[in-house]
């Protein structure tokens, strides 16, 4: 039995000038195009290998990873109580 394969978030980071034309075409095959483009892939192993070719370029979240973040970040974004002072 296998364990269940999660999914991968690939952001890119770096913009593709000035980049190798070997490294962009890994980023392509990928599925990133721009700068900040987030993709979805699953976590198998001709992904992550591409991933390795090219880390330097990009940010790599698993599924659960991504969710604790974005939790996070709506906290920090949600309105808070107003304060009350008494004088």
């Amino acid at each position: 039995m296998s364990a269940p394969v999660h999914s991968l978030f690939i952001t890119l980071k770096r913009s593709l000038a000035g980049t190798r034309e070997h490294h962009v075409r890994i980023l392509q095959s990928l599925g990133l195009r721009y700068r900040q483009h987030t993709v979805q892939q699953p976590n198998v192993a001709h992904i992550r290998g591409a991933i390795d070719k090219v880390r330097h370029m990009l940010t790599v979240e698993t599924d659960v990873q991504r969710a604790a973040r974005l939790v996070a970040e709506a906290a920090a974004k949600a309105p808070r109580p107003p304060l009350r002072v008494q004088h």
